[in-house]
């Protein structure tokens, strides 16, 4: 049984610890977990919860019978990875869970007609692995070539496979963990970054007028990229009763996102994610006038109107959209606008920029766009300000003009 605390932040603004347990089930061999309260505050009682962590671990200890679910140290690599992802499944976002799942099937395709057993892979077998990935890892859909993997993706399936052999040492199958040690070798990350895309004030204008004639379902979507730059699982995730008109703030506290389902969620994607930002009055009149809209919708409709759960973009009978439905409608309407490269993401970016123009320091926006890592709002920075550096005018000229007759040609002769 292994224990680690959380932390919650309660409606009152206080945070308090609690205590996730986590054990394989007695009987079934299944892995759950538990959650306790402490009744402490984070603030100065780090000591106590761990304190207590302990206690609670050696309380509920009943609860895990090892004896009665020991696994067979002969499990093959992949139904063991296999077990481990149905095990994690109740820690982590429907999401996230797909995504490893997705990641698990690439990993198993290739390890699978090896029938390697888990205890007996190697660090030289995963090296193997990640340079065939970094060669032949992806299949093409139109040529079905096979083509280089990126490293990004590969660094990705040697996360999963040190997270469980991680837990593999804590179910007593391995000795050690593999992937200690094994490099995935490639290019910087400076080398395979997200490229970033910087719209000016005009070009933003620009694109929702363009929006507004031909693609007006996207406009107010747009607008909350553009200028709250949120993402797009909390554009969608948007409820009416997240905004309060009367203080003039805007709640982002709740997600809608999409690996293989639709899954609705009042988390968002970190802790620093759940933020309040200001209601400004472009965007009132944008909300207003779609709520005026679908109070409309909401009349013709009548019983059939389906948004009992608020939320505030929705096709005409109050369904939400799809997630993967906006993504591509926001890219066939960059692509008509003639600027393909733009991505509802990387209004993200173009937000930041914007606010850096107007000033705002690192903190303020780091808020704003809800990154967890103060590091990805500096990276972002930078970028800009490069951008911007090799774009401006070289200011050095003009005060130097008091030098420049240092280099004045003269006539020879």
């Amino acid at each position: 049984m292994t224990g680690s605390l959380q932390k919650k932040k309660l409606a009152s603004g206080k945070e308090y610890y609690y205590i996730k347990l986590s054990y394989i089930e007695k009987g079934t061999g299944k892995r759950k977990s538990k959650t306790l309260g402490t009744g402490l505050e984070v603030k100065n009682n780090r000591r106590k919860a761990e304190a207590f962590k302990k206690e609670c671990i050696e309380k509920y200890a009943f609860l895990e019978n090892i004896s009665e679910c020991t696994l067979d140290t002969n499990i093959l690599l992949c139904d063991y990875l296999d077990k481990w992802l149905e095990d994690k499944k109740i820690d982590l976002k429907t999401s996230t869970h797909e995504g490893y799942s997705y990641r698990v099937k690439r990993i198993n395709d290739y390890f699978s007609p090896r029938q390697m057993k888990l205890i007996d892979l190697m660090p030289k077998d995963l090296d193997l692995f990640f340079k065939y990935c970094l060669q032949y890892g992806k299949i093409n859909q139109k040529t079905k070539e096979k083509e280089p993997l990126s490293v990004r993706s590969v660094r990705s399936y040697k996360s999963i496979l040190h997270a469980a052999f991680s837990q593999a040492c804590i179910d007593g199958l391995v000795v050690s963990n593999p992937c200690i040690g094994v490099p995935v070798h490639g290019q910087k990350n400076t080398d395979y970054s997200e490229e970033m895309l910087f719209l000016t004030e005009e070009e933003v204008s620009e694109l929702l007028h363009f929006l507004a004639e031909y693609h007006p379902r996207l406009v107010p979507i747009t607008f909350m990229g553009a200028y709250y730059g949120l993402r797009r699982s909390e554009i969608l995730g948007l409820k009416w009763d997240s905004v309060d008109f009367k203080k003039r703030l805007i709640h982002i506290r709740h997600t809608v996102v999409k690996v293989k389902t639709v899954d609705a969620s009042d988390k968002t994607k970190t802790k620093e994610s759940r933020r309040s930002l200001n209601l400004f009055q472009t965007a009132e009149n944008c909300l207003n006038s779609l709520k005026e809209e679908q109070e409309r919708n909401r009349r013709y409709f009548k019983s059939e109107y389906k948004n009992s759960s608020g939320y505030i973009f929705t096709w005409e009978d109050g369904r939400c959209y799809n997630p993967d439905y906006i993504t591509r409608a926001f890219s066939k309407a960059t692509k008509a606008f003639g600027r393909p490269e733009i991505t509802l993401h990387k209004l993200r970016h173009t937000c930041c920029s914007i606010l850096i123009n107007k000033g705002w320091d690192l903190k303020q926006l780091q808020y704003w766009l809800g990154h967890e890592d103060a590091q990805t709002t500096l990276n972002i920075y930078s970028h800009y300000n490069k951008q911007r550096l090799n774009s401006c005018e070289n200011d050095l000229s003009e005060i130097s003009m008091m030098a420049s007759d240092l280099f004045t040609q003269r006539n020879v002769g």
